[in-house]
């Protein structure tokens, strides 16, 4: 508001003008003080339009800053609750990737007892029939 500079360039000159001795009077000039006022009557009716304007609307501005206010607290809720899904989603999936490390780690260990009883199972027959072949290698070798 220039009204407000305007009374503190008053004040200003009251403070730098020269004072009576003895009487607590100052001496001011005339026009100075006299421009000033015609600059707050030329300004006055402007800022008093622009109070009357701010106060008429102040129901509607506070209308708006609460709007503005919801609209913000509603993101906001918005992004919690999308924050708090991705977190159970992520929740989620980690429980998921547990369980089908440890349905691998247990279907790997089952593949390598079967490859182990497979091996063991070749290597059996492999030793009766080495066994067979043997004794008959040996009966061969004692009818010659």
């Amino acid at each position: 508001m220039e009204v407000m500079r305007y009374i503190e360039d008053l004040k200003d000159l009251l403070e730098v003008s020269s004072t009576i001795p003895l009487t607590g009077k100052t001496m001011v000039d005339k026009e100075e003080i006299n421009e000033i006022l015609s600059q707050i009557e030329a300004q006055f009716p402007q800022d008093m339009a622009e109070a009357q304007s701010i106060r008429d609307r102040k129901d509607e501005i506070f209308e708006d800053a609460n709007m503005q206010a919801k609209q913000i607290i509603q993101a906001a809720h918005v992004e919690a609750k999308k924050l708090v899904d991705e977190n159970e989603i992520m929740v989620a999936a980690q429980e998921q990737a547990r369980e089908i490390m440890n349905r691998a780690e247990m279907e790997s260990e089952q593949i390598r007892r079967s490859a182990r009883d497979y091996v063991d199972e070749l290597l059996e027959n492999t030793q009766v029939n080495l066994s067979e072949m043997i004794k008959t290698i040996n009966e061969n070798r004692k009818e010659l």
